[in-house]
């Protein structure tokens, strides 16, 4: 009986230190509101809206390279802006912000805890996290070139394996 008892009181004696110990780990996730601030400092809206046009452009010149050559009429031409019409506002309304809050909420509540929610409303809400959002698109831009001079090679590179495979197979 004594032992019964004594595990017993072991285990209470764990639990409690377990909870004492660890207590963010069963904390609940931040709230929406504090999400919602974070995304608010972070300009994740403003970025969400700046991609849309990027994505349009790069559909009509994806449509550009796959009619490149062809001679189209008026009614083919129509058809396909039409298509492209349907595929920018189906775009829009999928990646509209009042759809893609609840899912930046769930991503970054899943992703960090509160301490770190903290930290990043108090680094993107400073001057210098301002800064870095602000420049955010040069280093980018910067990023993108850089990587498409380390690529070019490569490609070219390719290309020149497809010739020489496609030569010998003839």
């Amino acid at each position: 009986m004594t032992m019964h008892r004594n595990n017993r009181f072991s285990a209470i004696l764990f639990a409690m230190l377990c909870l004492l110990a660890s207590p963010a780990a069963f904390a609940q996730g931040a709230s929406d509101a504090r999400l919602d601030r974070l995304l608010e400092v972070m300009r994740a809206r403003e970025t969400v809206d700046a991609i849309l046009p990027q994505v349009e452009a790069s559909q009509r010149q994806m449509i550009d390279q796959l009619t490149a050559g062809q001679q189209l009429d008026d009614a083919q031409r129509a058809r396909l802006d039409a298509i492209l019409a349907r595929t920018n506002q189906r775009m829009n309304e999928t990646l509209a912000w009042d759809n893609m809050a609840p899912m930046y909420r769930d991503i970054y509540r899943n992703t960090f805890n509160d301490e770190d929610i903290d930290a990043m409303l108090g680094f993107y809400g400073s001057a210098a996290g301002q800064r870095l959002l602000d420049k955010m698109p040069l280093l980018m831009q910067n990023t993108m070139g850089a990587v498409q001079q380390m690529i070019v090679p490569l490609l070219q590179q390719l290309e020149q394996d497809i010739r020489a495979e496609a030569s010998a197979g003839e």
